[in-house]
């Protein structure tokens, strides 16, 4: 192939492609050529063209003007934080799931950034916690914190609005929490959530292939305890060593006293009136929705309050498990029909209210242009009144 070569070091090449978490062969084929020629590339034997460059730089997720850095960025390192499982590398992430890891830490800098140059000071994140307190006292604590109570938080479950009447308590807070979302998501097996702890600012980010509002609302609380302790930390559900098992069952235990705490139990009358017993699906289900968790948490819960035995909870927690995954395997086969979705919807999920007002809120002040906040928000011009409007409407 003929044209201009671009002039960039061999090593930002393999530097760029190992932090998108891209093979060679898919690096290859994205800019058309063999795999041979894209190792000569990354070794310095031969240079890309500016338009192949181009090409990889797309694949790669990173702007065009990194690959001319005379030496990569050493403090970019958005894994360096992540907490991985016991089979797990940096290698085993997938490209997508590096690049919204990527993007989160991107967002975040950029909000930063946006509040300084707003002569603004940003609120530190105060609400902390460790292994030794008792789950209970933080789940308090954090239901505290956001001005929760049990009457709001039973109307948002009634209106199918539990995960974004929880998200809007932590925005208001000046936690980011993003969603993702869409056709390049993340399986659910690989991330169900991720969270990056900074006494400033921190971020939580929400699968959203997760269809269940008790899920969601599940991860999300379970994230920030890991913020509330401090670090980083992936989740995908699997076991680790036994620090870790020790940590995720800390931040299970703090989601679930946060969700349903001891007295909004209670005052469910089944519940009251019940000693330990079995449970079906159908009161699960109904009691379960009633306050916008899943079948399984608010059984676990049942499970700390003498409702129901641990044994009883494992042989459904089972079950649960199968359902799951039949209902993954049965979406997988069914013919894939594209979902008409407003742009605008698509992009506030991913982005939230807080990000979303922040960087309007930078353009009002003039402080921005108007075709910077369509980069930050990757959003088309024609785009962003729905935006302006979804995000300063009054949270419900």
């Amino acid at each position: 192939m003929t044209g201009t070569k671009a002039l960039i070091k061999a090593e930002l090449l393999g530097w760029a492609r190992d932090r998108a978490k891209v093979t060679v062969v898919d690096a290859a084929k994205a800019a058309n050529v063999e795999p041979e020629t894209l190792q000569a590339w990354e070794a310095g034997d031969e240079s890309p063209t500016v338009s192949q460059l181009r090409n990889l730089a797309a694949k790669y997720h990173f702007p065009l003007a990194l690959f001319y850095l005379p030496k990569p960025p050493a403090d970019f390192t958005p894994l360096r934080d992540f907490r991985r499982l016991p089979d797990a590398t940096d290698r085993t992430i997938s490209a997508e799931l590096a690049r919204q890891i990527r993007s989160a830490h991107e967002r975040r800098e950029l909000a930063m950034e946006l509040h300084d140059d707003m002569g603004e000071t940003v609120r530190p994140f105060r609400l902390n916690a460790s292994l030794n307190d008792t789950p209970e006292r933080v789940g308090e604590e954090v239901r505290r914190f956001l001005s929760v109570n049990d009457a709001d938080q039973r109307k948002a479950a009634q209106e199918d609005r539990a995960f974004n009447f929880w998200r809007h308590k932590l925005e208001e807070k000046d936690i980011l929490v993003f969603v993702v979302s869409g056709a390049q998501g993340v399986d659910l097996k690989e991330m169900r959530g991720f969270a990056i702890a900074r006494n400033q600012v921190p971020v939580i980010v929400i699968n959203g292939r997760d269809n269940s509002q008790g899920g969601k609302c599940y991860t999300l609380l379970h994230e920030l305890t890991h913020v509330m302790l401090g670090e980083s930390a992936l989740t995908n559900g699997d076991g680790g060593s036994l620090e870790e098992q020790k940590i995720e069952r800390f931040c299970d235990a703090v989601a679930a006293a946060a969700l349903m705490p001891r007295d909004l139990m209670l005052s469910i009358p089944q519940v009251k009136a019940a000693g330990e017993r079995k449970w079906n699906d159908d009161e699960l289900r109904s009691l379960a929705n009633a306050i916008g968790v899943s079948r399984e948490a608010f059984l676990l819960r049942l499970v700390t309050l003498r409702r129901a035995s641990w044994d009883f909870y494992l042989a459904r927690r089972t079950k649960f498990k199968d359902e799951y995954d039949a209902a993954a395997a049965l979406k997988a086969m069914a013919p894939k029909k594209p979902v008409a979705i407003k742009r605008s919807i698509l992009l506030m999920s991913w982005n939230g209210r807080g990000f979303t007002r922040l960087v309007l809120r930078s353009y009002y002040d003039q402080r921005i242009t108007l075709n910077d906040v369509s980069s930050y928000l990757g959003a088309k011009v024609k785009h962003i009144p729905a935006l302006e409007r979804a995000s300063f409407q009054p949270a419900e």
